[in-house]
């Protein structure tokens, strides 16, 4: 303990000795064995208060991971960008001047839709008419440490349609809708230009009232329009599953009685 507060006064002593001396300077190698000693004490007090789970392997070394990514655009300035990206339609879509010529739209069971078909798409549906009062509730921004050029975040919202949906509900049903928390993620070039558009992929089934489902298959079945196909309906155990389980319990239970 002496030895480590000794190294910390050390550098103080010199700064305040400094401004009494006019010409007696501290040799460079001197200096650096000062910071050297000084880096050394901080990373062995850092080592000493960190918890196992610290500095366990098992969990990345975020800020190591993005630096060796060395994407141009920094995290800040990424999440920005998400933003701006998620304003300029109020969380549906975007402007057309965001997306790059290589961009993509990607969900669970959408796309790849090219940057053409995606503004096309979702010029096709007007949420905001649809729902007047809907809340978007996007948080958790963070940039991927292993894919520096991605933003990830989540999205929540409520709303009622009150409004006409055409072409699913041209006829509002008054029904409200509450999603689950959807993951979802932007992917940006060097220029800030979005290249890749994730959605919809659902954290928690248990959570909203739309069957479990996300982006606009979720909407539909809250609001009693869902479309006739499995992919747009909740999720229901395969008759293969549901044999399989029941093998499993059956070997489990058997193995028991030995």
């Amino acid at each position: 303990r002496l030895h480590r507060a000794a190294m910390h006064a050390l550098p103080l002593a010199l700064l305040a000795f400094a401004p009494h001396v006019t010409q007696l300077r501290t040799p460079p190698n001197c200096r650096a064995t000062v910071a050297s000693a000084a880096a050394s004490v901080a990373a062995e007090e850092t080592a000493a208060t960190a918890s196992p789970e610290q500095n366990n392997p098992i969990f990345l070394d975020e800020s190591a991971a993005l630096a060796a990514a060395g994407f141009a655009l920094q995290p800040p300035e990424l999440i920005q960008l998400a933003k701006r990206f998620l304003v300029s339609k109020g969380g549906f879509g975007a402007d057309a001047e965001l997306l790059g010529d290589d961009f993509a739209f990607v969900g669970p069971v959408v796309g790849p839709l090219s940057k053409e078909e995606f503004l096309k798409a979702i010029g096709s549906v007007d949420v905001q008419k649809g729902f007047p009062d809907f809340s978007p509730q996007f948080y958790g921004f963070q940039v991927d440490p292993l894919e520096g050029n991605r933003v990830w975040y989540v999205a929540r919202g409520r709303g009622t349609n009150t409004g006409p949906f055409p072409p699913f509900a041209p006829v509002p049903t008054g029904r409200s809708l509450v999603t689950p928390p959807q993951a979802c993620s932007l992917t940006f070039d060097e220029k800030g230009l979005v290249t890749k558009y994730t959605i919809g992929v659902v954290m928690d089934r248990q959570v909203g009232n739309t069957g479990g489902l996300g982006g606009l298959y979720g909407i539909l079945y809250a609001i009693g329009r869902p479309l006739p196909f499995p992919e747009a309906q909740p999720w229901q155990m395969s008759k293969r599953y549901r044999l399989f389980q029941g093998v499993g319990s059956l070997v489990g239970a058997l193995a028991g009685r030995k």
